[in-house]
């Protein structure tokens, strides 16, 4: 996974986490405007609608449903003008600062979202530095691969099954400069007691040329009889 992937997947569940804990402060924040209108409409059923003091604050406060907005919730007055006319509004509020309406706002899902969001963007780093990490053991000939860490070929992410022998080999290729080398060194490291193993090494050759052909497209050059190269088939 690309980290640019990653990150639009990261930034989606923050922005879902914020926009769904905007959307519940704001229905909050309706159902407590809805609360304190209600108290003041009973309020103005029981009280006189001309006159405002201490009692009618109260019952107003008592009339509040929800014990949270009972301590913020005020009244006050509004003038609108009507054509020359002046006329007054008794209106609710809730007094709610947004803090308080964090708290009072159900904020599960955005929670949640939160949370997956930590738990991507953990994960996303760990990857991340898991890829970092295997790439810095590999070692790459057109799409054959060498991993240095485990031991073992790689050819499109499948591992390739050679022989001890054929798998010494091709460690000396992938690990030897311009993956060149001589055919008195590979004897020696292969076959260090054995005088002339040269016809061995031709037949090891032969035949891991093959094997190379089939699943990397790759092939394993002679140079004037003395040493040997992989490279990539053009």
């Amino acid at each position: 996974m690309k980290p640019i992937y990653a990150f639009c997947m990261f930034f989606l569940l923050v922005s879902a986490a914020v926009l769904a804990g905007i959307d519940s402060m704001y229905r909050a924040k309706r159902l407590a405007q809805q609360d304190v209108d209600h108290a003041l409409a009973l309020t103005l059923q029981q009280c006189e609608p001309d006159r405002i003091d201490a009692d009618t604050i109260r019952v107003y406060r008592s009339l509040i449903s929800m014990a949270a907005v009972r301590d913020t919730a005020f009244l006050s007055i509004v003038m609108h003008e009507d054509g020359k006319q002046q006329r007054a509004q008794l209106t609710a509020n809730t007094g709610l600062t947004i803090t308080r309406l964090w708290m009072l706002s159900d904020q599960r899902a955005s929670g949640v979202l939160g949370v997956l969001a930590a738990l991507w963007l953990a994960v996303s780093l760990w990857w991340m530095r898991r890829k970092e990490r295997i790439a810095d053991t590999l070692i790459q000939l057109g799409c054959l691969q060498y991993d240095e860490e485990h031991h073992r070929f790689l050819v499109n992410g499948c591992c390739i099954s050679f022989t001890p022998m054929q798998q010494e080999l091709m460690k000396l290729f992938m690990t030897a400069p311009e993956h060149r080398l001589r055919q008195k060194d590979i004897c020696d490291h292969l076959w260090p007691r054995k005088p002339d193993a040269s016809a061995t090494l031709y037949t090891l050759i032969r035949r891991l040329k093959r094997i190379l052909h089939e699943v990397a497209g790759m092939n394993i050059e002679c140079q004037r009889g003395e040493a040997y190269q992989l490279k990539t088939s053009e």
